[in-house]
C-alpha cells in the first residue's frame, strides 16, 4: 500500500500552481461532475500535492486492471465527501488524467413516487426495516411517507448499485449510469456515462462501507477505501446551516435530526474501521490524513 503523503508525480511547485489554476477554473465552472454544481470551496497547491494527487497516483502505479478498478469514500452527511470528490475529478482533469471516472450514491436514491407512497405500500420491507431503527412508537414509519427519511440506508436501492459496480469492475464495456438531479430531486438514469477509457471509478456515498448486506458485498468491492470524518458537533452544525439555507425553521431542523441526520451520521461513523485511508477536517478547517 502506498504510504507517501506527498505524490509521486513528477511534478514542480510550478506545476502544481498551474494544476491547482485550471482545477480550480473547472471547479468554478460546474463542468467536473454529473450534477454541474458550481464549487467555491478550492484546493490549495498543498492539498493537491500532499492529499489529491497521492490518491490519484496510487490508482496509476497499480497494474492495469483487467476490468476496473474501484475505489470508495465513505462520510457521514456533511463531511465533505462530494467536496472531495469534485476536487479529485478537477485535479484528475487538471493533470491529464483521462483514466478515472465518478459515481455517487445518490443517483440510486428510490425515486420520489416510491418514496411518497404512504406506508410503504409498494416497499412494505424497507418500510419496515426504517421503523425498527426508529426511536418512534405510535408515530411509526409504517404511517407515514418514506420520503421523510430520505437519505437513510433503506431509501437507497442498494440491490442496483450492487449489480452495477459488478458489472463496472467486471469488463470495460461503456455503461450509463444514473446521477441525482438537484432540480428535479429524483435521480436521472443514463446520466453517467462511463466509457471504455476509464480504468477507475471513484464512486462516494454515505454508507457504502456499513456491513451489513448488501452494503457489506458492496464494500468488499473497492480496491480501496477512503473514509472522510469530521466531529459530530460540526457535522450538525453543518447541516442545520444547510437545511435553513433550503429555508427550514428550527423546529425541523432539531427533528429532522433526531430521525435522520443523527442516525445517518452514527450508521455511517461506524463504518469508519474498514477504511485503508481516513481524511480528517481539523478544527482549522485543514484536512489530516491517516493511513491504516
Amino acid at each position: 500500500m502506498l504510504r507517501n503523503r506527498r505524490s509521486s508525480s513528477v511534478v514542480t511547485s510550478l506545476s502544481i500552481e498551474k494544476i491547482a489554476a485550471s482545477a480550480a477554473d473547472a471547479l468554478r465552472s460546474g463542468l467536473v461532475l454529473a450534477d454541474a454544481r458550481k464549487v467555491e470551496i478550492l484546493p490549495d497547491a498543498q492539498q493537491i500535492r500532499d492529499i489529491l494527487l497521492p490518491i490519484l497516483d496510487w490508482c496509476r502505479a497499480r497494474p492495469e486492471p483487467k476490468g476496473r478498478g474501484l475505489v470508495g469514500i465513505a462520510a457521514p452527511p456533511a463531511a465533505g465527501k462530494s467536496l472531495i470528490v469534485a476536487w479529485l475529478a478537477a485535479v484528475a482533469h487538471a493533470a491529464g488524467y483521462p483514466e478515472f471516472g465518478f459515481l455517487s450514491l445518490d443517483g440510486y436514491h428510490l425515486p420520489n413516487a416510491i418514496l411518497d407512497v404512504s406506508g410503504g405500500a409498494r416497499c412494505p420491507q424497507r418500510a419496515l426495516a426504517v421503523a425498527q431503527r426508529s426511536e418512534r412508537t405510535e408515530d411509526s414509519a409504517l404511517h407515514h411517507s418514506l420520503r421523510e427519511l430520505k437519505g437513510t440506508p433503506e431509501t437507497f436501492d442498494a440491490p442496483r448499485l450492487l449489480a452495477d459496480l459488478r458489472a463496472v469492475k467486471g469488463g470495460r464495456e461503456q455503461k450509463l449510469l444514473p446521477a441525482y438531479s438537484r432540480v428535479l430531486h429524483d435521480p436521472v438514469e443514463n446520466a453517467i456515462r462511463i466509457g471504455p477509457e476509464i480504468s477507475w471509478v471513484f464512486v462516494e456515498g454515505n454508507f457504502l462501507f456499513m456491513d451489513e448486506p448488501p452494503w457489506r458485498e458492496i464494500r468488499e468491492l473497492f480496491d480501496r477505501r477512503i473514509f472522510i470524518d469530521a466531529g459530530e458537533e460540526l457535522l450538525r452544525a453543518r447541516l442545520a446551516a444547510r437545511h435553513a439555507l433550503a429555508g427550514r425553521d428550527a423546529s425541523w431542523v432539531t427533528t429532522h435530526f433526531a430521525r435522520t441526520d443523527g442516525p445517518n451520521i452514527r450508521r455511517a461513523k461506524s463504518s469508519a474501521r474498514f477504511a485503508d485511508v481516513v481524511l480528517r477536517w481539523t478544527r482549522e478547517g485543514r484536512l489530516a490524513v491517516e493511513y491504516h
